[in-house]
């Protein structure tokens, strides 16, 4: 590296002498900075030597940072916010799915409560195989009903002996998740049943 030296053989402590040199030196000093400045590359600084603390904030540019230099493993954890990322900058290929949780239950979805959709489990049941219970006009009526809090899809009668003739078939009155089918023996006992589908809530 050059080197420049200022050899002042008398100094005063004042007059023009003194102004001269001061002035003398600040030439060669500023004239060896700039010199120093326009030959120092990057091979003469030693690897890992500057660091953020020599870095003037907002000093460092996007166009600075050569396209996949910076990774994961340079950027501390927990160091970037939403403010510090562009908007729209990131997508689906930057994230990895395994590292996120279970999304929370919305309250609603499309303005709707979770209570007014319907599970895609489905069961069927059917009572016991009874002749039901004798109504006043010698019809014989079962009536089934899905577990509790579930929702009644469909249902109808089973086993009807065909010496019986079926009356009714239908959602049990005042109730929504129950099935009722009536019949009339003819003379007969008929021991039959009610299936029905329903919904696992």
């Amino acid at each position: 590296m050059h080197t420049s030296r200022l050899t002042v053989r008398t100094l005063r402590t004042s007059g023009p002498g003194l102004v001269i040199a001061v002035l003398l030196l600040a030439l060669v000093v500023g004239s060896g900075s700039a010199w120093a400045a326009g030959k120092i590359g990057a091979s003469d600084i030693k690897k890992n030597a500057v660091r953020s603390k020599h870095i003037k904030n907002g000093a460092v540019h996007t166009r600075d940072i050569r396209a996949g230099a910076v990774t994961g493993a340079k950027v501390a954890a927990d160091s970037l916010t939403g403010a510090q990322v562009a908007a729209d900058s990131l997508t689906g290929a930057q994230i990895d799915e395994s590292t996120l949780g279970q999304v929370p239950d919305s309250a609603k979805l499309a303005g709707r409560l979770p209570a007014t959709f319907l599970n895609s489990t489905i069961y069927k049941t059917e009572a016991l195989t009874t002749t039901g219970t004798r109504l006043g006009d010698n019809s014989n009526v079962i009536s089934f009903a899905c577990n509790p809090g579930d929702i009644l899809l469909s249902g109808g009668p089973a086993s009807v002996a065909v010496t019986s003739d079926l009356l009714e078939s239908f959602p049990t009155p005042g109730s929504t998740n129950s099935w009722t089918a009536r019949i009339y023996d003819n003379g007969t006992a008929d021991s039959f049943t009610v299936v029905i589908l329903c919904v696992d809530q």
